[in-house]
Formats: structure tokens, sequence, C-alpha cells
């Protein structure tokens, strides 16, 4: 009896209308991927609207269709203080900072929402995850559920880095305890979004692992078929039935989260991992290179190198990664009253220009660690430096300096350089 009881109520959830949809998050420049990724996820729900956010000055842009695609401006989102955090973060900082936000803005209007970044392909329906939604707050999904140590890059000491959760998928259904949750966490990101993991800071995501502390009611999905990725393809093997694609031969391959991914050199699975060697993944590699044909079909006559619009003064001059961290550790002090630190004539631009913290380059750089190559002779000057330091002040106190080095390895701790005269 009971159990007739629980099945008619599984059944009557699953008839209750409901409305949902799905959301990405990207610059103009990203626009191909997130192409594939709508193309591919209305497929398997055309039913849906699906969401676009996009983190750019407005534009025209004729190729999305209008009617099935909804098309939402970051500065049009009503973000308090937007143009403070636009100026703070840098475009991945920014695109993944607004996510809550965005999330509880559709919640307004549905009763389940899905976020996927926008370098996902989906391959199967995701009406299962909307199904959990009915009975769950939020859902989430680890980044991989094998732990793994085996002296190749990611692995434990990774994710202890970027945290246990990957949010380029979080699903959402409104509720109390959402809305508590979203609110919690839009907070945290856009007071603290960094990109700085030697602080332990990874932009939204290792904020939500603080989530099972706080929160209940959510779930964690550990179906291999979802968010398959150069992180996870350890414990995931891809087959292929009449049907699709399969993984472990025991659950549909949802959806390839196709992180770092070279669409140039799809073999080697991704450009941050080292675990697997190019052509050493065959049953990726074929998805691979099907994802790398769409976004070449997708990139056709579209330019993918457009220039970020937060990146540059309202003069033209870049906005350099280093003065968009001593604006965020002045903010407070200093620059908490300018309305709009992109004009070239105010507070802001002049102080980078007394502190010659403006660069001469015509882009804004994107720094990553591959970088570090490129002043490998400053680091050379460094390291003999440092033992000069050692030298003189001792073991002990260079361990408290080095410490010391590790507080202040980020600019925004870094405040005091300019003293009390430019407090003005």
């Amino acid at each position: 009896m009971y159990g007739r009881q629980l099945k008619r109520m599984g059944e009557d959830i699953k008839r209750t209308p409901r409305r949902e949809t799905a959301l990405t998050i990207c610059s103009l420049n990203y626009l191909p991927k997130a192409m594939v990724l709508i193309d591919s996820y209305l497929d398997h729900h055309p039913e849906q609207i699906f969401n676009i956010v996009i983190v750019d000055k407005k534009t025209n842009i004729p190729f999305i269709d209008s009617v099935r695609v909804n098309i939402l401006w970051v500065e049009e989102l009503g973000i308090p203080n937007f143009l403070a955090y636009a100026f703070m973060y840098d475009v991945i900082e920014l695109n993944t900072n607004v996510k809550p936000f965005v999330l509880a803005k559709l919640l307004s209007k549905y009763d389940s929402v899905l976020y996927l970044d926008p370098d996902i392909k989906i391959y199967e329906s995701l009406s299962d995850i909307f199904l959990t939604l009915r009975t769950s707050s939020f859902v989430l999904t680890p980044h991989y559920i094998t732990p793994i140590n085996d002296g190749h890059s990611p692995g434990d000491i990774e994710l202890l880095k970027f945290g246990a959760f990957n949010l380029g998928f979080i699903g959402v259904s409104k509720c109390d305890e959402t809305d508590l949750f979203l609110n919690w966490w839009s907070d945290r990101c856009l007071s603290d979004g960094f990109y700085e993991p030697q602080l332990g800071l990874a932009v939204d995501q290792k904020w939500v692992g603080l989530a099972p502390s706080f929160f209940r009611n959510f779930k964690v999905l550990d179906d291999k078929g979802l968010n398959l990725a150069f992180w996870n393809l350890h414990e995931r093997e891809i087959t292929k039935d009449k049907k699709g694609w399969v993984v472990n031969g025991e659950t549909r391959l949802k959806f390839i989260h196709f992180s770092s991914f070279d669409s140039n050199n799809p073999s080697a699975i991704a450009m941050k991992q080292n675990r697997f060697p190019p052509g050493s993944r065959p049953d990726f590699i074929e998805l691979a290179e099907g994802y790398a044909k769409d976004l070449l079909i997708k990139s056709s006559g579209f330019n993918t190198t457009e220039k970020y619009a937060f990146d540059y003064f309202d003069n033209g001059m870049v906005i350099n990664s280093a003065l968009r961290r001593f604006y965020a550790g002045l903010y407070d002090k200093k620059f908490s009253n300018t309305s709009n630190p992109f004009d070239s004539k105010a507070g802001v631009f002049k102080f980078a220009k007394k502190q010659r913290l403006l660069s001469g380059n015509t882009k804004s750089p994107r720094h990553t660690f591959k970088s570090m190559s490129q002043i490998r002779h400053q680091i050379k000057f460094i390291n003999i430096l440092l033992r000069c330091v050692l030298y003189v002040v001792g073991p002990d106190r260079y361990f408290n300096l080095m410490r010391y080095l590790a507080h202040i390895s980020s600019i925004r701790k870094q405040a005091d350089l300019f003293g009390r005269q430019d407090e003005s």
C-alpha cells in the first residue's frame, strides 16, 4: 500500500507543470562556444527557452535566434555598483561572479534553472535533473568521486585549490532555501570572487564548498554521465550503443564540459592536464573531434579575438591586472565614491597615471602560468637575491619573511605601498 502511494506521488510530481529553463554566461569572444551549447541543449529540450547573459558592452548579435534564446546584457541586470565590479574583476572573474545574481533573477520567472558553462555540449535530455529539482533546493556535481594521487594533474591537491564541486554546472529551484543560498553565494562572489588560489580563493567555486555546512535540502549528483571532463576521465570510460553514448556501461552521457579545450588539437584532451598523453583516450577524442568541428562551424565569419569592453578606460587605454587588484585593495579607502572607474577624467585613471600603473599595451594580456616562461631571466635573478637574503637574515627570519610574502602575494594586500600622501 505505502509503495503504491509513493509511486503515485512520484507520478503526480512528474505531471505537475513547471516552468523550466537553462542559462549560460559569456563574453563576446566565447559566443561560438555558447552557440554550440545552446543548439545542443535546445535539440534535447525543444519546449524551452535558453537564456544567455553576455558580459560585455551591448551590441547587435543578429545570428542568435531571438525566439528561442533570451539575450540578457550584464549592464542591464541591475547589479548594484556594477561598474566597480566590472573594473575590479577580470573577464573570467566577472563572468563567474555574476552567476548567482542571474540565477536568482531568473527564479523570479521560472521554477527551475540550470546553469551550464558555455564550453559544454549536451548529448541527452536533462529531464532527470529537473525532476530532482522538484524535491531539492539545488543540485551540484563533484569534480570527481574517485580519489586520485598518481603524480599527474589534476589530482586531489588541485581539488583543494579549486573546490570539491565544479560550478560549471548547477541547478536551482524556487524555494526559500535556494533564495538564502543564492543571496549568500552572490554576496561572497561579488565581494571576494577573486582568482587567487594562493589565498584559498577560486572565483565562485570555492564558496560552494561551504554549502553543506549551511544548507540541507540540496543534492549532490553522482551520475557519471553528468559534467564529464578532463578532471574525471580517470574514472569514466565512454562507449557507444544504438541510442548514443554511454559512460562506464551504466549511464547515458548527458553532457561534456570541454574546459581548457584546444580545438586545433582535440587529441590533447585539455591543456590543463598531463594524465593522458595526446591520443591516449580515443573514446573521448572521437567526441572531442566532433566538438571541434561544431566550434569551427560556429566560428566561421566570427571574430573570436573580439576585445573585451571592460578591459579599457573610455579613452582606449588598457586596464592591466595589477591596476585591477590595487583598485580592489584601495576601494573602501579611496575609490568607493567614484561612480565610474572607467572614466579617464576621473580619480582612478589619475591615480593610475600618477603611480605609473598604466601599461603601454594596446590589448589586455591574459596572464597564465605559462607566462612565467617569459620572465625566466628575472626569476633567476630573484632566486639569487633570495639566496642572499637567506644568508643575511638566517633560516628563522627567512621563514617568517616567506610567510609574509605569501600574504602579500595578492596585490590587494599591498595597498600600503602608496602611503598616506595618496589618501585624497
